[in-house]
């Protein structure tokens, strides 16, 4: 295992880890000994060590005229992890805030491959426990061929949902009926399927509108998803999902 890129994971910079290593590695070492284990020069390495003695990483003693530089015990590492993500974690309701704040243009993002598509799922979840009302269109074969992990996940969390009005339109195959089906003898009551006709080409999709949001996973051989922020642009999707809703079969 590399221990320079766990380094610079752990929020050093490449010189950081330079010279953070080579001070784990010399143990007690002066700054000469520190600079040429490091590949970096003197001065540079000075101002490394200072940032490293800030941190915490890295203590400082004097035997005789010398300074000597040792490494503090690697959980310090691990210590500096978590004070970083508790700080993200108490500011985090600003940045969402700030994510969410309406502009004028759309925001649109496209994430590529099968852990693209995971991720955006997992946030999905994450978002849909606290909103009144979501909609679905979905090819579910396509989906139980691609991700079938995923969708198991998702639904175990729709399932559990108390307050959500859940509506899918879904192709009327096989799947999507066997999927009605169980939603159907649910004890859920706020989420109804309907199944669109087989005389209508269904794409191999998958299809979430919610707040502002307009999310559409292409299932093909290359997987992507597109997620698109626009009120009018969901505005619009609603009004012809609700269009789609009063002709679909009701299950």
């Amino acid at each position: 295992m590399d221990i320079n890129q766990i380094l610079k994971k752990a929020g050093l910079s490449e010189k950081q880890t330079a010279v953070y290593a080579a001070s784990l590695a010399l143990g007690e070492a002066g700054m000469t000994d520190l600079a040429k284990k490091a590949a970096l020069k003197r001065p540079t390495a000075y101002l490394i060590i200072d940032e490293l003695m800030r941190m915490g990483l890295v203590s400082e003693t004097t035997k005789g005229k010398r300074k000597i530089y040792s490494a503090v015990h690697p959980r310090r590492l691990q210590e500096i992890t978590r004070s970083r993500e508790k700080q993200v974690e108490d500011v985090l309701p600003e940045l969402v805030a700030l994510y969410n704040t309406p502009k004028t243009k759309p925001k649109i993002q496209v994430f590529e491959g099968e852990e693209g598509i995971k991720s955006v799922y997992r946030e999905v979840l994450e978002e849909i426990k606290d909103i009144n009302e979501i909609f679905f269109i979905s090819n579910l074969t396509a989906v139980f061929k691609r991700v079938p992990n995923i969708f198991q996940e998702f639904n175990e969390i729709l399932l559990k949902l108390k307050n959500t009005k859940i509506r899918e339109l879904n192709y009327d195959d096989e799947a999507g009926r066997d999927w009605a089906e169980k939603i159907k003898k649910s004890s859920y009551k706020n989420h109804e399927v309907r199944l669109i006709d087989q005389k209508f080409s269904f794409g191999t999709t998958d299809n979430f509108i919610f707040k502002n949001k307009l999310l559409i996973f292409s299932l093909q051989k290359d997987i992507f998803v597109i997620i698109i922020e626009s009120e009018e642009i969901v505005k619009t999707f609603k009004a012809i999902f609700e269009i789609a809703w009063l002709q679909a079969r009701k299950t």
